[in-house]
């Protein structure tokens, strides 16, 4: 009787933690996706260890360490996570972090903050993601690893956050100039098409996100878009992409390779055909590719 009780008292009891903890801009179907959907993730593959970078507003920015027990490669692998800069949880990552530290290379998944959690806009992320590394380098003999040997990546809008370290020049006029080497994952390398007129043909959920998107990047699209800063001389660079990617078209991926080969920087860049936004965390048949092709990587620039 006490467990049927328990049983249905459960989901009202969810609910109710919901709307109390719900942030202001938060639909309710996002707060339960982070709430516990990404909340479960932390549970299935659990970090080593969590450290605080940063406090912002009562808000603690915390970078997650998949720590290998042994390990020869003095790289190590900082990622950020997607979620267009509003909404995602560093979790997502960590089936990645876990399987890179099996292979005996250390990874850290950050957070940053969101424009739906914590009402910020893109400028802040990227002070957010700036922040974590900077930490990461501070705290390099913490974890034996060179602090001039971290590579940084992420997904969706965390590969433009990842990007914009070694790309876009800070306040100081400055780059990441050490960055080892660049990982993406259906990046959102070019922030610039954010300007232009939204498709008649898309879907109301994407043209919200668009729009939403748009204004959290306070008319800088174009300054604060990756794209736009190519030069010679940038760290290697992964890049894994679905040709029928419907929220970053394959053809900015396209544009950015060529442009960044042209300047004489090294990219490698797999396609898969058949698959769309985020398919290397889900796809079955994906994923232990995508994982085969990134630890090649990062043990080739290793070396």
């Amino acid at each position: 009787m006490k467990f049927l009780l328990i049983f249905l008292l459960l989901p009202a009891l969810t609910a109710g933690y919901l709307f109390i903890t719900k942030p202001k801009n938060m639909p309710f179907l996002g707060h339960f996706a982070d709430k516990i959907l990404y909340g479960s993730l932390y549970y299935i593959d659990k970090p080593d260890i969590s450290y605080t970078y940063a406090k912002r507003d009562n808000v603690n920015l915390k970078l997650h360490f998949f720590i290998p027990k042994k390990s020869e490669i003095k790289s190590s692998v900082l990622l950020f996570h997607g979620g267009g800069w509003a909404f995602g949880s560093s979790y997502s990552l960590f089936k990645i972090c876990k399987n890179l530290a099996k292979e005996g290379i250390l990874c850290a998944s950050a957070d940053y903050r969101l424009g739906l959690k914590h009402d910020t806009k893109v400028k802040d992320s990227m002070l957010d993601s700036a922040d974590a590394y900077e930490w990461m380098v501070k705290n390099s003999e913490k974890f034996n690893i060179s602090k001039d040997d971290i590579m940084v990546g992420g997904a969706s809008s965390g590969g433009q956050l990842a990007a914009s370290l070694a790309m876009i020049p800070n306040k100081e006029n400055k780059t990441y100039d050490k960055i080892k080497a660049m990982i993406f994952f259906n990046p959102a390398l070019n922030t610039s098409f954010l300007n232009v007129e939204i498709p008649a043909n898309i879907d109301d959920r994407r043209k919200k996100l668009w729009l939403y998107v748009r204004k959290l990047f306070e008319g800088k699209a174009e300054a604060l878009s990756p794209s736009n800063f190519i030069q010679s001389g940038l760290p290697p660079s992964i890049i894994f992409h679905g040709e029928k990617d419907k929220t970053i078209p394959i053809f900015l991926i396209d544009d950015f390779t060529k442009e960044m080969k042209d300047k004489g920087n090294q990219v490698d860049f797999f396609r898969w055909k058949d698959n769309g936004h985020q398919f290397f965390r889900w796809d079955k048949k994906a994923y232990p590719e995508v994982m085969e092709k990134l630890i090649l990587f990062i043990k080739e620039q290793s070396s």
